[in-house]
């Protein structure tokens, strides 16, 4: 795995950002977040009886639903050496899988009271929940939409920094 952003040098992949946690013994989790987008990543679980890629927003660790709920894009079954060349392919491939960001704004409100991330994921949209402020008003709301990407050079324009700190502390 390291190989493969060594040598790609994803762009919106911050190396202090991408740590591995666990579950267990036999469960670990590599977390390779983009690093503007709250939290929004690609995971790699290897648990018994197999390896998943999935992409997930994990803006907390207390507990590891948002991973388990995660939307699976590739599964081998163990072990996965004589896969190896598949998982290199395919994570190359996510690093520049296309991501709507999308920010929706009640009125002319400066900060977004929803924040979700978009993926196509095997010809299904897929949905990734960032920031929900709840609102009861009917006021008239705008969407700005970005795409980006974990190998972007640029940044987005409406940046929600990894909740990196409190992540370590909960890994």
């Amino acid at each position: 795995m390291r190989d493969v952003l060594e040598a790609r040098d994803p762009g919106m992949v911050e190396p202090s950002e991408t740590f591995i946690t666990g579950e267990r013994d036999e469960v670990c989790i590599l977390i390779i977040p983009h690093h503007w987008l709250g939290g929004v990543g690609l995971i790699v679980l290897s648990a018994p009886p197999g390896l998943d890629l999935r992409w997930s927003a994990v803006t907390d660790l207390s507990d590891h639903d948002q991973i388990d709920l995660g939307h699976v894009v590739d599964r081998w079954q163990l072990p996965v050496k004589p896969h190896m060349n598949q998982l290199v392919a395919s994570l190359e491939q996510e690093l520049s899988r296309p991501i709507e960001w999308i920010c929706t704004y009640r009125g002319t409100a400066s900060s977004p009271r929803r924040v979700r991330a978009v993926l196509d994921i095997s010809g299904k949209r897929v949905v990734l929940h960032v920031l929900w402020k709840l609102s009861v008003w009917p006021f008239p709301r705008r969407e700005v939409v970005e795409s980006t990407s974990l190998s972007s050079k640029d940044p987005p324009t409406f940046r929600l920094p990894v909740p990196i700190d409190r992540l370590l502390k909960q890994a």
